[in-house]
Parts: structure tokens; C-alpha cells; sequence
């Protein structure tokens, strides 16, 4: 049996001045996710590159590198207007947001 994909934890969990930050964001990516599922399922590809790129850019200041890729990803198949791709990279986005909630000190 396959083992589940290992959790993610923030490059940056070590800056006391980032914790809160990190809780909040690791705290609404379930939110964040399903706005993205929501614009990708109505086919809106201006809200879905605006919600990947703000994603990305929080993403980055907050030590996710992964999800940073996967974000970008998501924004530059929306500005493509490619749906094949879109869906890929938000399926990616849904996975990582999962390890990262695992990675989290609140799902110790």
C-alpha cells in the first residue's frame, strides 16, 4: 500500500514574527482551495489567474515554494485559457494545500 505524500511544512516556520501569519494561511487554505475549485468549475479565467496569483505571491512570503510552482501554474493555464491545464494545477494546489495542512503544528 502507498504511502500518503509527506507533509509540508513552511521554510519559514521557524520566524516567530511569521507564526500567526502561517496559522491564518494554513487555517483558510481549505477556503482558498475552494474558491479556486469554484472559478476552475465555472470556467472564469480571470478570477482563477487573480486567486492563483495572490496564492503564489502569499504563498512565497510565507515559505512554500511548492505551492508557489503549482499556484503559478494554475494562473498561467487561466491566462492561456487552457482548461486541461488549469485542472491539473488546481488538482496540484488541492494535494499540496492537504500536506500542508498535515505539515501544520495544529495537526499534531
Amino acid at each position: 500500500m502507498e504511502s500518503p505524500p509527506k507533509p509540508l511544512v513552511s521554510t519559514r516556520a521557524t520566524e516567530p514574527e511569521l507564526e500567526e501569519r502561517i496559522d491564518a494561511f494554513v487555517i483558510g487554505l481549505g477556503e482558498t482551495v475552494d474558491a479556486l475549485q469554484d472559478a476552475e468549475a465555472a470556467g472564469d479565467h480571470a478570477v482563477l489567474a487573480r486567486r492563483a496569483t495572490a496564492l503564489a505571491v502569499l504563498a512565497g512570503e510565507l515559505g512554500y515554494p511548492p505551492l508557489v510552482e503549482a499556484a503559478e501554474r494554475i494562473a498561467q493555464a487561466s491566462r492561456e485559457h487552457s482548461p486541461e491545464a488549469a485542472h491539473k494545477a488546481v488538482a496540484e494546489v488541492t494535494d499540496l494545500a492537504q500536506r500542508i495542512r498535515r505539515g501544520h503544528r495544529s495537526a499534531a
